[in-house]
């Protein structure tokens, strides 16, 4: 599984390989599989102004610095967010898992 994150586009593709047992013959396919990849929408800045920064201890003085990642298989939701301290630049990466009954891209309910 190959994932990359940019300031404006997360993409996620399943690598797989085949190969014939009577000919050798090598297949590779890559595709998003049954994978739902997106950016999500930033946190408003005062919702942010109750973190504490882990290195420094600050209280408000943490940003998102980029979208967040959304990736959904199956149930399972994970978001993942990117935030960094004004004051001491100690940047973090925060992921949340959680269990979903209904997807939110276009494919509509969850069907599995």
């Amino acid at each position: 599984m190959k994932e990359t994150s940019g300031f404006g586009n997360y993409t996620l593709s399943v690598t797989r390989y085949w190969k014939c047992k009577y000919c050798g013959n090598m297949e590779i396919r890559e595709s998003q599989e049954d994978i739902f990849a997106a950016q999500g929408e930033m946190l408003p800045a005062f919702s942010l102004k109750a973190i504490e920064c882990k290195k420094c201890r600050e209280t408000g003085s943490i940003v998102e610095i980029k979208k967040p990642d959304i990736k959904e298989i199956g149930k399972r939701r994970l978001t993942r967010r990117y935030y960094k301290c004004t004051i001491c630049g100690h940047e973090e990466i925060n992921e949340h898992e959680e269990i979903v009954t209904s997807r939110i891209h276009v494919g509509g309910p969850y069907l599995g």
